[in-house]
């Protein structure tokens, strides 16, 4: 058996077991009063505030983030003696959390916002100590650069967190994620080797994804942003298990031979953004899930694909001499295992997008936000002669 072929299993499993992980406490529902329930409609404004759970959350994940970013990375930048380090880290991980509390203070933590602070910190600490490793420096400046990408990163999520909704904000960060593996990806199709000095340099091997995923965010915001359809978190993450299962069903295809690395980074790619479009397709655009739908269709298929693998190793009687089967195994098990939790969850079906036509009041003079909510499925149900009564736009003031 070659040395690929553990790896391919590893890396395939590891994919769809990703989507699993991202999973946080459930926050506050989307309030959407209709004109039938009697109840007063909530302004922009009163959605925007900062809520208890929201604070709660980000100064939770900041301080964690200071436990093991900010500090670390200021305790390598201040000093190379051990007292002072310690001494350095103590202050940045204690300083992290009243830092975060002033931050709620001072800014509206909007369910957007928390996803992008904690989400673009942990990228931008991660993209600066690449970068610093892959350059060669100092210790002391490998910190400061991991320290300035994290602290970046959750202001730049403070940022352009403005406005978004939480789906929005998810869907960035998928948008991230992806671009940067595709770009490392192509960078292994076009020079798989790294270490025989005639190819791309490692400098470029890391600043090439780290760019890649700065234009992700992007394309995940214009994706969500666009859509015809509401892109909610737990559709965005769901995009991750889809190219987990895609990646892995690609891999069945080279898992018996002895597959290069450039076989396996474009077997991958493919795999994994067909995966990508698989879920848009049947998930994304049928449902509107929840966080923890999400997190639970994910827990879904992660354990469908183990039962896959049992199965497979059961039938096969050896791992080693069934690399193919496993994963196959793997994938149609994961695939089962959505449609049956698909199935347990029950989200509800897609609402249509929603549309903002005005802006709301100032908190001391609060109005309903003026807003049309198009229902497309209503739309062709009308169109097709179906009986009843479809609700196709719907205007509040």
């Amino acid at each position: 058996m070659t040395r690929m072929r553990p790896l391919l299993r590893a890396v395939s499993l590891l994919a769809i077991a990703a989507a699993a992980v991202h999973a946080q406490q459930d926050p506050p529902r989307r309030l959407d009063f209709s004109r039938e329930t009697g109840a007063e409609p909530v302004t922009q404004d009163t959605l925007r505030r900062t809520t208890p759970e929201m604070r709660s959350a980000f100064v939770r994940n900041q301080t964690i983030l200071g436990l093991a970013v900010y500090g670390p990375a200021f305790a390598t930048m201040v000093g190379s003696e051990p007292a002072t380090r310690i001494a350095g880290y103590l202050v940045m991980a204690g300083g992290a959390f009243f830092a975060a509390n002033e931050a709620a203070r001072q800014w509206e933590i909007t369910p957007a916002r928390q996803v992008l602070a904690s989400r673009m910190a942990w990228r931008g600490a991660g993209a600066g100590l690449l970068l610093a490793n892959a350059a060669h420096i100092r210790e002391g400046e490998a910190g400061a650069m991991t320290l300035i990408g994290g602290l970046g990163g959750a202001g730049t999520g403070l940022a352009v967190g403005s406005g978004l909704t939480e789906g929005e904000a998810q869907a960035m960060v998928v948008g991230h994620d992806i671009a940067a593996a595709s770009a490392l990806a192509l960078m292994y199709i076009i020079d798989p080797y790294d270490s025989d000095g005639t190819g791309t340099s490692p400098q470029l091997r890391v600043l090439l994804p780290t760019a890649s995923g700065m234009f992700g965010y992007a394309l995940g915001r214009l994706y969500a942003g666009r859509a015809a359809y509401e892109v909610t978190v737990g559709d965005a993450l769901l995009l991750w298990l889809g190219a987990g299962i895609g990646a892995t069903a690609a891999s069945t295809a080279i898992a018996e031979s002895t597959p290069g690395a450039q076989a396996v980074a474009g077997t991958v790619l493919v795999g994994g953004l067909a995966g990508v479009w698989s879920a848009d397709r049947l998930l994304v655009r049928r449902y509107d899930h929840s966080r923890a739908d999400g997190a639970f269709v994910s827990l879904g298929g992660g354990a469908g694909a183990l039962m896959g693998i049992g199965i497979g190793v059961l039938l096969s009687g050896e791992a080693e001499r069934s690399s193919a089967p496993t994963l196959a195994f793997a994938a149609l098990g994961a695939t089962t295992g959505v449609w049956l939790t698909e199935r347990y969850a029950r989200p509800p079906a897609d609402q249509g997008r929603r549309y903002e036509l005005g802006a709301a009041a100032a908190a001391d003079a609060p109005r309903p936000a003026r807003r049309a909510d198009f229902n497309p499925l209503a739309a062709l149900a009308a169109a097709s002669g179906t009986p009843g009564r479809h609700s196709i736009l719907r205007f509040t003031f």
